[in-house]
């Protein structure tokens, strides 16, 4: 299968998951010239009204909403993503959900409060403002959940800047297939988005596009966005990062043990814990039972299965788990009681630990494999949090009534706070990673004439 991007001349084959890619893949000098045509585009960009943008997003939701629609690209997602077809449909309603109208104009009216500010000029007391595009903006989208790229790539539009959308190796197909979308409505799209694949590993490529662009907005690993940042920094280029975040949940509380087990189900089986905002880590009170929670979860994952299968596309889907699993059961064994919790195959593993897991052994946390901890006291989570992951805080999903507790985990870095069930839901006007992303893709002009 052939992919052909906004431009590009060479051919890199991939094979993704057993499926065989053909990758139209663009060098220094064809970067380059697509830039140039987005800048001499910014103009253009600007002058295209609100209402136009959020109409192009709303019929575009429709289209990917379209069970038939969805259809012709829910096989070649599953396989890429290595996620099952029920569970990547439930995943893109979700994500396409957001770019419906009225969610759209919910989300614009809470991060800007005056929805025509980026149209007109809005009445303040000392005289006029308006947010005016940052001009072009490259988008680095990471592979690891495509829920990034319908957020980023409608942001930029919404912004009325123009975007040039950096797709991953890892996941090289889903921001083609949106922007293609795009265009079926509106071919003029392409005036103000492009969709490239570039070789990362050539040398200065990154720095031959981020130095003739106005922004950079990042998704993905540490390594990747210091790289990134340096760059930026270089050339004055202002820089969004969002990436490489780590997110869990406290039961402090729980009228009901078998709904709140099947809420953080629900949190671990969406985007197979590959999100930022997937908890990894599940504290739960000693007051609780926490062997009961333990198993209720476990059950709930079992018969999630049935509902949203786990996909096995390699054998390594299988051997991974099952290493880790003993891996875990072993270290954490030798120090304190352990409780394993699992199906016979990999589909999920719950591993109940009267001891705190290493940072390290979070990233083990994936496909529906977590940490049960209980605490004594709830300062110990906020300790352990303090100093094993304070640095990639980003969503908590938490159970309880503890407002001091809340306010100390949003001080320490959390960004959002919902409750078990709600993690993959932010609502629309969310801040995302701290901050909102339409205020930070514009600025403010203050008038006082």
């Amino acid at each position: 299968m052939r992919i052909e991007y906004s431009t590009g001349s060479n051919i890199i084959n991939k094979k993704v998951n057993g499926l065989e890619l053909e990758l139209v893949c663009a060098n220094k000098a064809e970067l380059s010239e697509e830039i140039s045509r987005l800048n001499n585009n910014k103009k253009k960009a600007h002058g295209i009204s609100l209402d136009k943008t959020i109409d192009l997003l709303d019929k575009c939701a429709k289209l990917w909403l379209n069970d038939n629609y969805m259809a012709q690209h829910l096989d070649i997602m599953s396989k890429i993503v290595n996620q099952s077809p029920e569970l990547v449909k439930s995943e893109l309603m979700g994500s396409f959900s957001m770019l419906l109208r009225e969610n759209i104009e919910k989300m614009i009216k809470e991060e800007l409060c005056f929805p025509e500010i980026l149209d007109s000029w809005v009445k303040t007391g000392y005289g006029y403002v308006k947010r005016q595009p940052r001009g072009t903006v490259f988008h680095n989208i990471s592979g690891n959940a495509f829920v990034v790229i319908p957020v980023s790539m409608s942001m930029g539009l919404l912004s009325k800047n123009c975007n040039l959308v950096k797709v991953s190796g890892d996941e090289p197909y889903f921001a083609y297939a949106f922007y293609k979308s795009l265009c079926e409505i509106d071919a003029s799209i392409s005036d103000r988005l492009s969709v490239v694949y570039f070789d990362s590993s050539q040398p200065d490529i990154y720095e031959t596009v981020i130095k003739d662009c106005n922004n950079v907005i990042h998704w993905g690993g540490e390594e990747s966005r210091k790289s990134i940042a340096e760059i930026c920094a270089k050339y004055g280029v202002d820089l969004i990062s969002h990436g490489a975040k780590i997110s869990f949940e406290v039961i402090d509380e729980m009228e009901d043990i078998q709904k709140t087990a099947q809420n953080v189900a629900t949190d671990m089986v969406m985007w197979e814990q590959k999100a930022c905002l997937s908890p990894r880590i599940v504290f739960v009170n000693k007051n609780l039972d926490v062997v009961e929670f333990s198993q209720s979860l476990a059950g709930a994952l079992n018969n999630m299965a049935s509902v949203f299968p786990k996909a096995y596309m390699t054998s390594w889907n299988s051997i991974k788990t099952i290493q880790d699993r003993q891996y875990c059961t072993l270290k954490y064994g030798l120090k304190n009681k352990v409780e394993m919790f699992s199906s016979f195959n990999a589909d999920y593993t719950v591993i109940l630990n009267n001891g705190m897991p290493d940072k390290e052994d979070m990233d083990k946390c994936f496909y529906r494999f977590v940490f049960v901890c209980p605490y004594e006291d709830i300062t110990e989570v906020y300790k352990y949090v303090e100093f094993n992951i304070k640095d990639y805080l980003q969503t908590m999903g938490y159970s309880g009534n503890n407002e001091e507790f809340i306010e100390d985990m949003a001080r320490l870095g959390v960004s959002i706070i919902t409750s078990p069930g709600e993690m993959s839901m932010h609502r629309p006007g969310t801040s995302h990673d701290g901050i909102f992303n339409l205020q930070e893709l514009t600025y403010a002009v203050s008038r006082q004439l």
